[in-house]
C-alpha cells in the first residue's frame, strides 16, 4: 500500500493515510458500475430477449453500453492505481502491487457485472474470492518489497550524511577489476574492489560500481579517494581518480613495456579484430593483462 508518510514504515510495510483509504472506497462504485455496463452490452448482445419479449435490442444501444462501460472501467482503474500508487513518481517504487490493483479492480468489475441488466448472475460471484485473495496477497507483496526498498534509500541517506558530517578522506589503491558484460553509453560497467589504510594501521575495502571507459579506465594498481566513518571504516565512498593519458594502453614503442605484454596486447587485439572478443571482453582482458604487468617484470628465480 501507499503512503503520505513514506519514513513511518509499519512491521508490515507502509500504510495508506485515510484520505487515500476514502479516495479507494470512493472509486470502488465507479468500478462495479462499469462491470454493470459493460455485463448489460454483452447481455443484451448475446441473450435472447433482453430487451423483453417483443423486441430486440438494437446495435446501437448494444455499442453504446459495451464501449462506455470499458470506457469507465479504464479510468476507474486508473484513478484507483493513482490513488493507490502513493506520493512517489509514477515511475518509481510503488508499495502496492499493480497487478493486485489491477485485480481488485476485476473483482469489483465482476460484482457490478452479477447484476447486469438489472438480472441476478450469481456464476459471475465465483471468481470474486480467489480474485480478493489474490489482491490481498500481491498488496502484502508490494508493502514488503516497498518497505525493503525505503529501508535501502534510508540506510544509505544517513551513511552520506555521515560521511559529510565527521567522515575521513583516505587515500586508496584498486585492488580489484570484475565485469558482468554491460555497457552503458558504449563503456563497461566494472565493480571495482578498493583497499584503504586508516591511521590506525588497519586495512579495509569498499567497492564501487560504474561505467569507465576503455582503453585508459582503472585497473588494479590505480588510485582512488576514499571517504570513510572513522568508528566504523565499512561505512566509506570511493571515488576512483579519472586515469590521465600517461596511464592509457602502452604503446609498442621499444622500453615502453616488457615485450611479453606487447605480445600479449597484440594477441588481444587481432582477437577482437576477428570478432573473436567484444568491446567488453577487450576492455576486460586488457585491464587484467595490464594489471599483471608488474608482477610479470619479476625475474624468473633460476
Amino acid at each position: 500500500m501507499a503512503t503520505d508518510h513514506p519514513t513511518e514504515l509499519g512491521p508490515l510495510g507502509p500504510r495508506l493515510s485515510t484520505g487515500r483509504v476514502l479516495g479507494l472506497l470512493a472509486l470502488a462504485t465507479p468500478v462495479a458500475a462499469a462491470g454493470w455496463i459493460t455485463g448489460t452490452g454483452f447481455v443484451r448482445a448475446f441473450v435472447e430477449d433482453a430487451c423483453g419479449p417483443e423486441r430486440s435490442c438494437g446495435g446501437l444501444d448494444v455499442a453504446v453500453h459495451l464501449a462506455g462501460g470499458l470506457l469507465c472501467w479504464l479510468a476507474a482503474l486508473v484513478g484507483t492505481a493513482t490513488t493507490a500508487h502513493g506520493d512517489g513518481p509514477l515511475d518509481g517504487d510503488s508499495a502496492t502491487s499493480d497487478r493486485g490493483v489491477l485485480l481488485g479492480c476485476v473483482a469489483l468489475g465482476l460484482v457490478g457485472a452479477s447484476f447486469a441488466d438489472n438480472t441476478f448472475h450469481p456464476w459471475l460471484l465465483a471468481p470474486v474470492a480467489p480474485l480478493a485473495l489474490a489482491t490481498i496477497g500481491l498488496d502484502r507483496f508490494g508493502a514488503r518489497r516497498w518497505r525493503t526498498t525505503r529501508t535501502e534509500q534510508l540506510r544509505a541517506a544517513e551513511q552520506e550524511r555521515r560521511l559529510a558530517e565527521s567522515g575521513v578522506t583516505a587515500a586508496g589503491t584498486v585492488v580489484g577489476v570484475a565485469g558482468d558484460g554491460s555497457t552503458h553509453d558504449g563503456d563497461p560497467v566494472l565493480r571495482l574492489t578498493v583497499e584503504f589504510t586508516t591511521p590506525a594501521g588497519t586495512v579495509h575495502t569498499t567497492t564501487v560500481t560504474g561505467a569507465f571507459p576503455a582503453p585508459g579506465g582503472p585497473r588494479r594498481g590505480s588510485p582512488a579517494e576514499v571517504r570513510y566513518d572513522p568508528d566504523d571504516p565499512s561505512v566509506a565512498r570511493a571515488t576512483v581518480t579519472d586515469p590521465g593519458p600517461d596511464d592509457a594502453v602502452p604503446t609498442t614503442t621499444p622500453g615502453a613495456a616488457p615485450p611479453e605484454i606487447v605480445d600479449g596486447l597484440e594477441r588481444l587485439a587481432a582477437l577482437h579484430r576477428q570478432g573473436a572478443l567484444d568491446e567488453v571482453e577487450f576492455a576486460l582482458a586488457k585491464a587484467q593483462l595490464l594489471g599483471r604487468a608488474p608482477e610479470d617484470r619479476r625475474p624468473a628465480l633460476p
